[in-house]
């Protein structure tokens, strides 16, 4: 009978101490986490939606310089679009992967538009170390080996179904810089190119998805 009782005493006892430790560290961390967050969010208000101000339709179409032969082109934003995440990023990865690519240089050639003009009457340029990347079909078509089209059809349906989403900040396009790696951590553009920084690039860890 005595055994019972000192098992049951200790199995209070247990409950006693997790309970105590959940009320002392796991609870204040969840709050102080909710709070992180929403501290951040109110800062910071980023989105990702299509516009009010349809910019898919006020930029419906393009003037593309390809920098190399000096030739203009009137381009649809979309195709456009097409080539540039066919330069930058892997047709292999998850059409997902794609369709935020995409969004992410949509919003891009949005902010040169609004706000760069570097080529007169031109409004973004082909050249990686100028604007972003851009290939044509027939060049990405000789890099693949099979498949080609099937390939192609893909990088079309991550462009067009994102069509008119763009990253904003305050209601307009943001400077939307992209890279292949950041080393684990992000930084921040005022280290790297001086100027007043941009309050929606942040510094953050990037975690590799499972």
């Amino acid at each position: 009978m005595k055994n019972i009782i000192m098992k049951i005493l200790k199995s209070y006892i247990l409950i006693f101490c997790v309970l105590i430790i959940v009320a002392i560290i796991v609870l204040p961390l969840m709050l102080t986490q909710k709070f992180i967050i929403e501290n951040k969010a109110e800062q910071i208000n980023i989105e990702v939606k299509k516009e009010e101000i349809d910019y898919n339709v006020k930029y419906r179409t393009i003037n593309l310089l390809h920098k190399q032969e000096n030739k203009s082109e009137n381009v649809e934003l979309d195709e456009y679009l097409v080539n540039v995440v066919a330069a930058e990023m892997p047709v292999d990865y998850e059409l997902e992967a794609l369709k935020a690519q995409a969004t992410v240089a949509r919003t891009y050639t949005l902010y040169q538009i609004e706000n760069g003009k570097k080529h007169a009457e031109n409004d973004i340029c082909d050249d990686s170390n100028c604007c972003q990347a851009w290939v044509s079909k027939e060049k990405r078509f000789e890099r693949w080996d099979s498949n080609q089209e099937e390939k192609w059809n893909k990088l079309r349906e991550a462009v067009y179904a994102s069509a008119g989403d763009i990253i904003t900040y305050e209601g307009k396009p943001i400077d939307a810089f992209f890279h292949s790696n950041s080393g684990g951590k992000t930084e921040l553009p005022i280290n790297v190119w001086g100027g007043s920084g941009y309050p929606y690039l942040q510094a953050v860890e990037t975690v590799r998805g499972r």
